[in-house]
């Protein structure tokens, strides 16, 4: 009986134990949640690193150079910018990756060896999609058969496209 009493007051140690830990867990989290917000200098950084994306993106769509097909894709980015600069303004949290997009900016031209690279990429994307659409049976998986078969399709089209040199879009 006394081991008893003896191992229950250590279980009573060990649930406390266990709930300060806890706690200190949560509490240690909440911090680490509050620093993933940017400072206001960061902040006024980032929105300045979007507006000058957004600047050239228009500067684009005004180009005389550019394509119907780069203007839009310029004008998409430009908005992206714009969407997310409000959401900083407002102090509104935006996860890395949408703010990595919002700051891309189409480029103008693409050199040989980067459009020879992309006419590899899309064909071995080509041989992927292919047997996806080989390995899913349409009665099974209509969905999954189809999206393959549209994806293996469009990679065709770009490939091609690329090929004979004519301007794609760049999303």
């Amino acid at each position: 009986m006394k081991h008893f009493l003896k191992s229950a007051q250590y279980s009573a140690a060990d649930t406390a134990v266990a709930w300060i830990l806890a706690v200190s867990a949560i509490a240690w989290n909440l911090c680490g949640c509050a620093s993933t917000q940017p400072s206001s200098e960061t902040r006024s950084v980032l929105i300045g690193k979007l507006k000058t994306a957004e600047d050239i993106d228009l500067q684009n769509v005004r180009s005389s150079r550019r394509e119907t097909a780069q203007a839009s894709d310029s004008i998409y980015q430009a908005y992206k910018a714009q969407k997310v600069i409000d959401q900083l303004q407002q102090g509104q949290e935006v996860p890395q990756p949408i703010i990595d997009d919002a700051l891309d900016v189409p480029p103008e031209s693409i050199s040989g060896d980067a459009r020879m690279e992309m006419i590899k990429e899309l064909k071995a994307a080509e041989k992927c999609d292919e047997l996806g659409e080989q390995t899913h049976d349409p009665g099974n998986d209509w969905l999954a058969w189809d999206s393959y078969r549209e994806q293996r399709s469009r990679a065709a089209e770009l490939s091609k496209a690329l090929q004979i040199g004519a301007d794609v879009p760049w999303t």
